[in-house]
């Protein structure tokens, strides 16, 4: 196996596991986290004023850039085929790591509301979702980051 595939590989691991075990931050006692949202799903197409106050239309577009997010890892690992997939995959991760970041970080304030679309409960409190918090935000976001980087280096190094 060639070194842009065991890249990709890693990163498509990596991306699925900070997106569905590892939580991205802690707000009191719920997390967030993709999974989060994917509980959240029927209630922020039904009442996306109840997430952002007015901005409904918006509620509607993030929400959908979060779906297309949640199966970027799979894109990545469809990669290992087409790199041009695995790039794209890795996009996607990389720039919703970005704005999970900045919105936590609170670099943007306008952007804050919208991480409320993944907060949720835990399953197994402690346990899953993980949550390693490092300052304001979590371990997951790192990962996440770290698994679009890997990712797309491999896509740009190739698969052939």
């Amino acid at each position: 196996m060639e070194t842009g595939k065991i890249l990709i590989l890693i990163g498509a691991l990596l991306t699925l596991v900070s997106t569905f075990f590892f939580s991205f931050f802690i707000n009191g006692s719920d997390y967030g986290w993709g999974i989060g949202f994917i509980f959240n799903i029927s209630d922020i197409m039904a009442n996306p004023g109840n997430y952002v106050a007015g901005e409904s239309m918006t509620v509607y577009i993030v929400a959908i850039v979060i779906i297309v997010f949640l199966i970027s890892g799979v894109l990545q690992l469809v990669g290992l085929v087409s790199r041009v997939v695995a790039i794209i995959g890795s996009i996607i991760v990389i720039g919703m790591g970005v704005a999970i970041l900045i919105a936590v970080l609170d670099l943007v304030p306008d952007m804050t509301p919208y991480v409320s679309l993944f907060i949720s409960d835990a399953i197994v409190d402690g346990v899953w979702p993980l949550n390693i918090p490092i300052g304001d935000m979590s371990l997951g976001t790192i990962t996440l980051l770290a698994g679009g980087a890997l990712g797309l280096v491999g896509g740009i190094i190739g698969t052939d």
